[in-house]
């Protein structure tokens, strides 16, 4: 049950609670795709193609993205640990999904990665770390055609799935993104992946392979925590609601970094609110505490050596393979989980004491941490002056705002197109 009283009914993130239909003004469906114009090397020219409007958050430990379903009016997400592992021939039982990207070697992502190979730490922190790295860069556009296919793309069960052109949201760390625009090494980072072609070769558990290709024609980077305020502070199609908060700060903790991000809503006589925002790093995130975690455990199984992915997990799920048995590890999570959080939890006392601010929490983190977080914050605030999300929606809900964002870019580049066509037509009569 969400707490209903600090989620206006007309938000989209009230839409995502009860699980309604997306819709705009005039019971319209929200964009799927709009025209759009990319240069394309190999003709050298301009060509206009339909671009696919899609959102990322890029998490550091998971995957987190969001679109619009192919047929239907709701949003769908798709989240996958951030793992990667080579693959290796099983032989003589179903085979696990593998993946190639362009020449790469073949690869498992996500689950598959922790069950069935040897996970490899991928880059943890800023985008400039993160998007160089090729294992990296294959994880992230295997990710994108699992998020269409969540999304209901895709022709047939096998062969070319054809090209896919992707008007992207792409979250970013709060503090790579200011007011005038992204830094330059995450923007040259995010050159590397910008209107190239990709092509992913996917073969599924039955050895059906398809082929997709992925071109990103339009990014639009965005700090990661503001898309969880995006969701609260905006309906599907993008116009504010009428709420009386002019402070709002969101609490995002990931399982790599831990940010603050302050919105203040200024009112304005023309019924147009200006926002102003600040973002800070608090600190690291859940990583800290997975990584505590996977000291004990080696500290009491020394041939137990877990990466970075691998010691997430165990602090989510709270098991680990010791022997080739699934081996719970309840005690030993707990006890750290309530020894490390209260570092993490300590950023937040002076928002709690100066009461000044509306406080969203959001982020894997805030599930991970949710006895000990809930238990301070309710002491501490009245009922009205903060939101703990829906645990199904809190690692998921800054990719979902990015959405939005894109919607929103995307309705301005559809209407001018729409304002060009009309002058040209009217210069022809």
């Amino acid at each position: 049950m969400y707490q209903e009283i600090n989620i206006h009914p007309h938000s989209l993130l009230a839409h995502l609670c009860t699980q309604d239909a997306l819709t705009m003004a005039g019971n319209q469906e929200l964009l799927r795709q709009i025209p759009f114009h990319c240069w394309d090397a190999s003709s050298g020219s301009t060509i206009q193609t339909p671009a696919t409007i899609a959102s990322v958050d890029n998490g550091n430990d998971a995957f987190k993205g969001a679109m619009l379903h192919a047929h239907a009016p709701f949003l769908r997400t798709k989240r996958i640990v951030t793992a990667y592992a080579p693959s290796k021939d099983l032989r003589a039982r179903d085979g696990v999904t593998t993946w190639q990207v362009n020449d790469s070697e073949p690869f498992w992502i996500g689950e598959d990665a922790l069950l069935f190979g040897k996970p490899e730490s991928l880059p943890i922190g800023m985008t400039e770390e993160r998007l160089p790295d090729e294992r990296f860069h294959c994880f992230l556009f295997a990710c994108l055609v699992e998020l269409l296919l969540e999304a209901g793309y895709g022709t047939s069960s096998s062969g070319s799935q054809g090209e896919y052109h992707l008007y992207l949201s792409f979250g970013l760390p709060n503090e790579e993104v200011t007011r005038n625009g992204v830094k330059d090494p995450a923007k040259r980072a995010l050159a590397s992946i910008f209107n190239t072609p990709q092509t992913i070769r996917r073969t599924d558990e039955h050895d059906q392979v398809t082929t997709w290709v992925i071109r990103l024609v339009e990014l639009h980077p965005y700090p990661q925590s503001f898309g969880s305020f995006v969701t609260w502070y905006y309906t599907p199609d993008g116009m504010p609601i009428e709420t009386d908060i002019i402070k709002h700060v969101t609490l995002d903790i990931g399982g790599g970094q831990f940010h603050s991000c302050e919105v203040s809503i200024q009112h304005q006589p023309d019924g147009r609110p200006k926002l102003r925002m600040a973002a800070s790093l608090l600190d690291e995130g859940t990583i800290a505490i997975a990584r505590a975690v996977r000291e004990s455990i080696r500290a009491q199984y020394p041939g137990v050596r877990l990466s970075d992915a691998e010691a997430q997990q165990v602090l989510v799920k709270r098991c680990v393979t010791i022997g080739g048995h699934n081996t719970r590890v309840d005690t030993l999570t707990s006890d750290v989980i309530a020894t490390r959080s209260h570092r993490l939890l300590t950023h937040i006392r002076h928002l709690l004491q100066e009461e000044q601010s509306f406080l969203l929490f959001t982020g894997g983190g805030s599930i991970l941490l949710a006895e000990h977080l809930q238990q301070l914050v309710r002491a501490k605030r009245s009922p009205h002056s903060f939101l703990f999300l829906p645990k199904e929606l809190a690692s998921v809900l800054n990719a979902v705002g990015g959405y939005v964002l894109a919607q929103t870019s995307a309705q301005r580049v559809k209407e001018r197109l729409q304002a060009a066509t009309a002058q040209q037509r009217g210069r022809d009569a």
